[in-house]
């Protein structure tokens, strides 16, 4: 886990303001004063553009309920006086956020609290924030089509795809037992950066490929009895025909998509762009000891046999053909977080 924490401005947006070291009642900002400003920082809490300390929240309670709601605001407007209330709701601050493009709540699960000082990112942009007390983090509005990922200390790495529905996000995030093994909680981009407009998520890839295979191993203290699973988190970039059909994609021009292979055996070609994706991983391919899985992104192009014809004539004229560049490329994805499951809950380390 990284402990350092972003800063975010611009496009309207503060993230974790400066932490104060009192908690007066009224004086949301800190300085000395109850008046207008403590009002506004109230506001855009409220309105889920900020996020206030555990101080802050303390002074943000005015009615001394435990929440930080428009009562409270209202209150506080009241006693400074002169200042026009904006409306009378009286839901809860971590529900107006949820109801913020970019905003959102993370909570465990299963018991449905929230959870603080969990690292929210969009990766692909160098974007880092927390989660405060409540649990809720904000985000700058523009990450539609790339992958958020969410990580804490003793919880399985949750992702998504940003939709843009204009609604806010409600993260629940599992925490690890002997059920579950974390491979990879990062995000990785595969292909060889030839791609056109017109692949998918094209528009959103920021970071360099690392290549066009990913390998990870891991390690069983015995053979399971029954099949594993293999969890991938989310993925972006595939262009099938079958991601065509679904409006994923205007190329399509691939055709296996993402490959998958347990020990070298191949399992199942990934066709479509999504979250939480499940390929099992059958309890005859696994071995004790270390075990390898692989992603491979997709060729573009000619077929081996077209390719060894086209070499052949290459090598009689003396010419350098240069497939991958002029011939066909790799489709280029990124993918976040796999995780490992195991139903019988016997998992030993990678």
């Amino acid at each position: 886990m990284r402990s350092r924490q972003t800063v975010l401005s611009g496009v309207g947006v503060l993230l974790f303001l400066a932490s104060p070291t009192w908690a007066a009642l009224g004086d949301v900002n800190g300085d000395g004063r109850v008046d207008a400003a403590d009002v506004q920082m109230l506001d855009t809490y409220l309105d889920g553009s900020a996020l206030l300390t555990d101080e802050q929240i303390a002074a943000s309670d005015i009615d001394g309920d435990g929440n930080v709601t428009r009562r409270d605001r209202e209150a506080l407007a009241r006693r400074v006086g002169g200042i026009t209330v904006r409306g009378s709701s009286e839901r809860g601050s971590a529900q107006v956020a949820l109801q913020s493009a970019g905003s959102g709540r993370v909570v465990d699960r299963e018991t449905g609290q929230p959870l603080a000082g969990v690292e929210v990112a969009i990766p692909d942009e160098g974007i880092v924030v927390r989660t405060d007390s409540e649990g809720r983090f904000q985000l700058p509005a523009s990450a539609r089509g790339k992958i958020l990922t969410a990580r804490s200390e003793k919880y399985a790495p949750f992702s998504l795809t940003v939709r843009d529905d204009g609604r806010g996000f409600d993260l629940g995030l599992e925490r690890l037992s002997g059920r579950l093994s974390v491979l990879d909680d990062t995000l990785h981009h595969l292909g060889d950066d030839n791609f056109s407009r017109a692949s998918a998520n094209a528009g959103e890839f920021r970071r360099r490929a690392e290549g066009t295979e990913y390998r990870r191993s891991f390690s069983l203290s015995h053979p399971p009895r029954r099949d594993l699973i293999l969890r991938i988190g989310s993925i972006i970039g595939i262009d099938t025909a079958a991601s065509k059909r679904a409006g994923q994609s205007r190329s399509g021009g691939g055709r296996s998509g993402v490959a998958v292979y347990l020990n070298g055996s191949p399992l199942t070609n990934l066709l479509l762009n999504g979250d939480n994706l499940r390929v099992v991983l059958p309890a005859a391919f696994l071995r004790p000891g270390v075990n390898e899985v692989r992603l491979v992104t997709d060729f573009q192009g000619f077929s081996s046999a077209n390719l060894g014809s086209v070499s052949g004539l290459g090598a009689i004229f003396g010419l350098n053909l240069g497939f991958r560049g002029s011939m066909g490329d790799y489709d280029d994805i990124e993918f976040a977080n796999l995780v490992l499951e195991d139903p019988e809950g016997v998992i030993v380390g990678r």
